[in-house]
């Protein structure tokens, strides 16, 4: 694709890859890279742009990109207070089935600039905010002046996927003589997140120590009066913004009610999420699915006996995983029996989620005695999370569950994945029999990890929320939901009252596996034809008609 087709350009911090390049810390990332997929696969005009984070200065540590990565000799040079940055970047193809797509990953490792201007790109969201506002500058100021540099002159529409790329708001600010109605024109944004911490904002002192003299005039109507705020900044300045699934985009035209928001639903890339035995039936029988999702609809009339077939090499997969990591078990590696090892015949059922308050890790042990009556030998619990020694929240959260595991021993098995990235999670979807989600309605903007395992013939456990209210909708067949939909931004619920909808709901799920096989082996069929909608074919397409057109 030459320079001057490419009409799209799509921002985003995280665009999940591969599992070894620490380009992403969870669903975002992951959605982004499903998405350039299906832009390949699609050859819609897209390039995007984000961050390479190096991790380290010692070069036997640093993150190497590797040969499919080219280092272009293009640079251009910003002012960070009053230092003179370069920024180099990296170039990967995306190829797909119709096309290639170019990937630009920005990058301040570079020997001319002082070590601490290295550092900016060293680590996926610095923690300290200095440093945080110097990647989202590069990002978006940079991203768009690298850009022009490569000789993108004809972008139409500058997608923001998240708050992180807003300053590029700012870069075409000043192409356009700081007038807002040309830049409007030219953006378009994606928020994912209902929770206010998950939008970023900065102090305006810093905020003008960092960018000097590049502040428009009008920054606090654009961005909000007491700090600037990303999300406000990226929809001041966007022609078009949309939330990632129908309530997402309800909560969000609450949440900011002078905006209107599209709503498109995540999807997932079916070709990268399903298993390899799974997508060996999807050829056989589902010819040209990967191609065509819409295909997937299909699945209701597959063989019984080869699509158990098909999940059982996925769920074996997945099994040896988890009994070749004694790690992952609660109990010390020395004192593991026969007994504590995970099986294929009992119900599997995992989370697999960020391990943060509102996700509610912990949720189906809110009542240990109920749940130890419901699931005595017929349940293995996996959990799996990415999580770090700083993070309070998720240590504590481990610690509880180890607690639980020793509690539940020769009762319910229980295992804690510690090694959770892209290769993992395949492992994950591809190989259980259930997946649950159990959010605070309705701070789930979307859920796309769900979409991925229905894919591979798992049925969902979860909450009306995010994707599922229109998962369940279109096929209840394809799983299970409890609790009610929510009507407002954020009604608190008690924990007892969803847990005890969630028991109510998991004795019915263990009665069908164990004693309604033939049900079971039915929903398992329209749990994959979900994924006739809940792709990211369809997803571009929509981006395509509703916020990619002028």
């Amino acid at each position: 694709m030459s320079s001057n087709n490419v009409k799209i350009a799509y921002f985003s911090m995280e665009i999940a890859l591969k599992s070894e390049m620490p380009n992403y810390a969870g669903g975002l990332g992951v959605l982004a890279a499903d998405i350039l997929k299906s832009c390949a696969d699609l050859a819609a005009p897209v390039c995007g742009v984000s961050l390479m984070y190096h991790v380290s200065e010692d070069p036997q540590h640093a993150f190497r990109p590797g040969q499919e990565f080219k280092k272009r000799p293009e640079t251009v040079q910003m002012h960070i207070e009053d230092r003179l940055v370069t920024i180099g970047v990296w170039e990967y193809i995306m190829r797909g089935e119709k096309g290639e797509i170019p990937l630009y990953f920005l990058d301040t490792n570079l020997p001319e600039n002082k070590r601490w201007d290295r550092d900016i790109t060293n680590g996926l969201y610095a923690s300290d905010r200095y440093t945080r506002l110097c990647q989202e500058v590069i990002l978006g100021i940079g991203g768009v002046r690298m850009l022009r540099e490569l000789g993108h002159d004809s972008i139409e529409t500058f997608h923001m996927n998240e708050g992180h790329a807003a300053m590029l708001t700012l870069a075409l600010l000043k192409e356009n003589e700081f007038k807002d109605e040309p830049v409007k024109a030219l953006c378009a944004f994606t928020t994912h997140t209902p929770v206010p911490a998950g939008h970023d904002h900065f102090d305006y002192k810093l905020v003008d120590r960092v960018l000097t003299q590049k502040v428009p005039w009008h920054i606090k109507k654009l961005a909000g009066n007491d700090d600037l705020n990303m999300t406000r900044l990226a929809l001041s300045l966007s022609r078009k913004v949309n939330g990632v699934a129908r309530k997402h985009a309800q909560v969000c035209n609450q949440m900011f009610p002078e905006y209107t928001f599209q709503a498109v639903t995540n999807g997932i890339h079916v070709k990268t999420w399903a298993g390899k035995s799974m997508a060996q039936l999807f050829d056989k029988e589902l010819s040209g699915w990967a191609q065509d999702p819409e295909k997937l609809k299909g699945a209701v009339d597959l063989q019984d006996e080869s699509l158990i077939e098909a999940h059982n090499t996925g769920k074996k997969v997945l099994i040896d995983h988890i009994n070749n990591n004694p790690d992952f078990f609660p109990i010390p590696s020395n004192e593991l029996e026969d007994g504590d090892l995970f099986d294929m015949d009992t119900l599997t059922i995992t989370f697999a989620r960020r391990f943060v308050s509102y996700k509610r890790p912990l949720l189906i042990f809110h009542d240990l005695d109920r749940l130890r009556d419901l699931g005595y030998e017929k349940l293995q619990l996996i959990f799996a999370g990415p999580y770090h020694p700083d993070n309070h929240y998720a240590m504590e959260i481990l610690n509880q569950l180890s607690h639980y595991g020793h509690g539940l021993r020769g009762q319910i098995k229980i295992a804690i994945c510690s090694d959770y990235n892209l290769a993992t999670s395949q492992y994950l979807v591809r190989g259980t029999d259930v997946w649950l989600n159990n959010p605070q309605p309705p701070m789930e903007a979307s859920g796309t990890s769900g979409m991925k395992a229905a894919l591979n013939a798992a049925l969902n456990l979860s909450i009306l929320d995010g994707w599922w209210i229109e998962g369940f909708e279109q096929d209840p067949k394809s799983g299970w939901a409890f609790g009610q939909e929510p009507s407002g931004i954020i009604q608190p619920q008690e924990d007892k009252v969803d847990a005890d909808a969630l028991y109510n709901t998991l004795e019915d799920v263990i009665d069908c596996y164990y004693k309604r096989k033939d049900e079971w082996v039915e929903r398992m069929k329209h749990a994959v034809s979900l994924g006739a909608y809940f792709n990211t074919h369809r997803c571009v397409k929509e981006y395509m008609e509703k916020m990619w057109t002028i």
